[in-house]
């Protein structure tokens, strides 16, 4: 559910426990630098959930606390499956907040090009093209990812055989909405994963809009081709200030299987002028379209070698919790 996240013994006490009545928590799944997630049971349904909160050390941020509040807000007002939906959300007895989020039987492209290797320009197409499907109504809703990138798209088979797409982890997300105080909070800052950041991100630029994300796309297009990134250094400032300072090196040049067509796609996505690169994830989906001649049979062959977990819970109650509980 979450790739890439490690896993420690922060909250444990949780594990076992009837949160407010409506979940039981199992084991930590994931941990990232401010947030864990369990999975969990729903037991008005008996549904496998997950349940993300902050770590201990950050249960006192406010502008953690907000984050985590952004994500069940985008997650009700942008209306598009591709959007891990958010079942419920509370406080933990600290007052930081947790959310319920539906546990999705995924595998994660990050983990997909581990396991399988470089892409061909078709298939990215047609992830490219769900996922661009997803920014144009986060995008239209007021909202900025932030933080595009291979861990965080997730690739399922439908119940007909059909490839679905999920974006996930808006922790980070840039919104409309936010409050002056924040905004000028986060000048100076670099919001999402180095390696993907744009130039205006990676700038500490708080200002960004849906541009940013795209080129986080073109990033993970540049990725999924070739099995490589297009900016690396010694350490994140080194990173960052590649992504600032140089052009991309072009896809067609490390992986000879990319046409000039999509070399140029890819290169547009990731100029380091916004108003160079596609406009808006629509005009992207428009620019995918060679590219989707035999969409259905594409995604097809895709979802049939995708690896997912089958739909299994490890969460036993225990008599001790159940007491405490009672």
């Amino acid at each position: 559910m979450f790739p890439g996240m490690s896993v420690s013994d922060e909250r444990g006490e949780l594990r076992g426990l009837l949160l407010d009545g409506r979940y039981r928590i199992g084991n930590a799944i994931g941990m990232g630098g401010t947030g864990i997630v369990f999975e969990a049971e729903r037991l008005a349904t008996l549904e496998r959930v997950v349940i993300k909160m902050l770590r201990p050390t950050h249960a006192g941020n406010p502008d953690l606390m907000s984050r985590v509040r952004r994500e069940v807000e985008v997650a009700r007002r942008v209306f598009h499956p591709g959007i891990v939906p958010v079942i419920d959300h509370g406080a933990l007895p600290d007052d930081s907040p947790y959310l319920v989020m539906k546990h999705m039987r995924s595998e994660s492209l990050s983990s997909y090009l581990r396991r399988c290797g470089p892409l061909n320009a078709p298939q990215v197409s047609v992830i490219m093209a769900r996922l661009a499907s997803i920014l144009h109504s986060v995008h239209r809703h007021g909202y900025v990812h932030r933080d595009i990138k291979p861990e965080h798209i997730l690739l399922n088979r439908g119940g007909y055989g059909e490839l679905d797409v999920h974006l996930l982890d808006f922790g980070v997300c840039a919104a409309d909405t936010a409050p002056a105080d924040e905004r000028a909070r986060e000048r100076g800052r670099v919001y999402g994963t180095p390696s993907y950041a744009s130039p205006e991100q990676a700038s500490g630029n708080p200002f960004v809009d849906a541009r940013a994300d795209l080129f986080g796309v073109g990033i993970t297009m540049f990725e999924a081709l070739t099995n490589k990134l297009p900016f690396t250094g010694s350490d994140v400032t080194a990173v960052l200030r590649r992504i600032i300072r140089e052009d991309a090196p072009r896809a067609r040049h490390l992986s000879p299987h990319v046409d000039d067509e999509m070399d140029a796609l890819i290169a547009k996505l990731l100029s380091r002028r916004p108003a160079a690169r596609h406009p808006s994830a629509r005009a992207l989906m428009r620019a995918l379209e060679p590219w989707l001649d035999n969409r259905v049979a594409t995604e097809r062959a895709l979802a049939a070698t995708l690896q997912v977990a089958p739909d299994t819970s490890s969460i036993r109650p225990t008599a001790q919790h159940d007491m405490a509980a009672a």
